[in-house]
């Protein structure tokens, strides 16, 4: 496993004004799905992305996420290294598992787990 960089989130106050400034800025394709509540951004290249409306306790930012095989060794692996779990291991149905962590300086980041198909 490369522990690679495979996701961007961008979450905005205002997604419509946000859709728009990266589709003209960048001429990214920005598929916004209503039940979800949420963008998947193609930037033409790997890795994509994603658009989402920022909650009210949440400052509008930018979120990375590393590809991992496993999210619960690598959780308790940021924990025995100084590092905080901020969510916990969430399913993303049909797709796969994202948890997010701080590191010892407080740098949020996220992780994501493939679902391993048969």
């Amino acid at each position: 496993m490369d522990n690679k960089l495979c996701h961007f989130e961008i979450a905005s106050r205002d997604v419509e004004k946000a859709m728009k400034f990266y589709s003209t800025i960048f001429n990214w394709k920005i598929n916004w799905d209503e039940k979800m509540n949420y963008g998947m951004i193609d930037t033409g290249a790997y890795p994509g992305g994603g658009l989402d409306k920022a909650k009210e306790d949440q400052e509008p930012g930018v979120n990375l996420y590393i590809l991992v095989e496993s999210i619960e060794e690598t959780l308790k692996n940021i924990e025995n290294n100084g590092g905080k779990v901020n969510v916990a291991k969430t399913e993303i149905p049909t797709i796969g598992w994202f948890a997010h962590f701080a590191d010892p300086d407080g740098n949020v980041l996220g992780i994501y787990e493939n679902l391993k198909k048969d």
